[in-house]
């Protein structure tokens, strides 16, 4: 196996420019982020957010859960993974308020701030399918109620 210990940079190119970790991976992010809105329609861009969301989640299925505190703490040790900030429920007898606090704000090179729009589709996809992996029905969905900057209010009812 080949390991490679350097790269070539461009003669005069700062190596701070290229980024590092978290960085490089959240610039990569608003590539991608740019070239799909440059070729899908708004409602393609929400199911594609929607999809992403809920591929995440089960990515990170939440086992046996069966109690909102331990989903909670489930949740957040994957958003603290993704450095995506951490999630409060709230539970009364029509459904669960969510409040994601924290969001980043922004992606390295997302100048277009396409990041606003995407956070909250990806989120309410992967909230959307945990509650159903731990056993909510059909006639309860998720939804947006606010979004913010760094904040993003769902609701998982009726």
């Amino acid at each position: 196996m080949l390991f490679v210990k350097s790269f070539p940079v461009a003669e005069g190119q700062d190596m701070a420019l290229l980024g590092h970790d978290r960085e490089a991976i959240a610039r990569f992010a608003s590539l991608l982020l740019t070239e799909i809105a440059a070729t899908a329609t708004d409602e393609q861009m929400s199911g594609f957010f929607l999809s992403i969301g809920k591929r995440l989640a089960a990515s990170y299925p939440t086992g046996n859960v069966r109690e909102l505190e331990r989903l909670t703490q489930h949740a957040n040790l994957v958003w603290q993974a993704f450095n995506w900030g951490h999630v409060r429920f709230d539970m009364d007898d029509e459904g669960i308020d969510i409040f994601h606090e924290d969001l980043p704000r922004s992606l390295e090179g997302d100048a277009q701030g396409l990041w606003s729009r995407a956070a909250p589709l990806i989120l309410k996809g992967a909230y959307d399918a945990w509650f159903r992996q731990v056993g909510g029905g059909d006639r309860l969905s998720t939804s947006i109620q606010r979004r913010e900057a760094g904040r993003v209010e769902l609701r998982h009812g009726i």
